[in-house]
């Protein structure tokens, strides 16, 4: 999935990752989102960024510098929410820094969220219900 949405593509033009700030941010993204290359369209180069860039990282999501948002998943929904959610923690950082300097989540609690979020959250429910709550 790619995107230019507008607080993402703030912090990729600043060529900055979105800083693991929010338990939303380590439950979905696993860490910070990641800044990848700048690239020039109309090659592979963008993907080449892209692949290398996320090779190295838990997170579906990478802010291409200078362009935009790109997201990966097991399927399409699940690259539309993580598009949908990087966005909404661009904001939500963008929004906190206004206010001063962010905290860090600290490692090991950013690697027990995600993998609570990833492999726990509402694994009770059914199969379409555990889809809801996580949308």
């Amino acid at each position: 999935m790619h995107t230019h949405s507008p607080y993402a593509c703030g912090w990729a033009a600043r060529h900055e990752a979105i800083p693991c700030v929010l338990t939303a941010i380590a439950d979905e993204f696993g860490g910070p989102i990641p800044v990848g290359p700048f690239a020039m369209i109309g090659d592979d180069s963008i993907g080449r960024g892209v692949v290398e860039t996320l090779r190295s990282s838990a997170s579906p999501a990478v802010l291409m510098a200078n362009h935009g948002v790109f997201t990966v998943g097991n399927d399409a929904r699940s690259a539309v929410k993580a598009a949908v959610m990087c966005e909404d923690v661009a904001r939500s950082v963008h929004l906190a820094r206004q206010g001063g300097p962010v905290v860090p989540i600290p490692d090991a609690a950013i690697a027990a969220l995600h993998h609570r979020y990833q492999h726990a959250y509402g694994q009770a429910s059914a199969p379409a219900d555990h889809e809801e709550h996580r949308a």
